[in-house]
């Protein structure tokens, strides 16, 4: 009786076999093109983010005297999903209490068109972009209160290009204290 048990079993398992090669002849490997929009940004696929926000644990870090942004990033998909993506940010720092960010502001652009730039920011433990920003002005050393605004470019499935925008307060909470 075990003998039979055990031939049943072998029997399956080389059928399984069987069924589970011959479906991998069906697979079919589907290569996403990689074309040009406008302004030199990527075509995306289905894929592509729809969304993007200054992510909470954004936060003002300081380094010994040096006080520097640690920005989050994150975009999503249609489906709400974590997303890489491929384009150009602009980040800007301006008062709080100005009327327009540009004035008295400092601002870095970084180009994630560049695929090795681009995986060199994503931190796969946050699922966002993590830019480390230094530089900054006096005013915002001194205050530690200031207004972060990320602006994002990327092309869409019709060539054209979307822009994504977000702002977030800053505080240095050392500075609160």
């Amino acid at each position: 009786m075990r003998n039979d048990a055990i031939r049943v079993f072998l029997a399956a398992g080389v059928l399984g076999a069987i069924t589970l090669s011959a479906g991998c002849n069906r697979v079919v490997s589907i290569r996403e093109e990689v074309t040009e929009a406008d302004d030199g940004m990527v075509r995306p696929g289905p894929f592509a983010p729809s969304e993007m926000r200054i992510h909470p644990l954004t936060h003002v870090e300081s380094v010994g005297d040096v006080k520097r942004i640690v920005l989050h990033m994150e975009l999503r998909d249609g489906w709400g999903d974590t997303v890489k993506g491929i384009g150009a940010m602009s980040i800007q720092l301006g008062r709080s209490g100005s009327a327009s960010i540009g004035q008295s502001g400092t601002r870095w652009d970084i180009d994630l068109r560049d695929f090795e730039t681009n995986v060199s920011y994503f931190d796969s433990v946050t699922r966002t972009y993590r830019f480390v920003l230094s530089g900054l002005p006096d005013w915002f050393t001194a205050d530690g209160r200031g207004r972060l605004r990320v602006q994002y470019r990327t092309g869409r499935t019709d060539g054209s290009i979307e822009s994504m925008q977000d702002d977030f307060q800053l505080l240095d909470i050392k500075n609160e204290g």
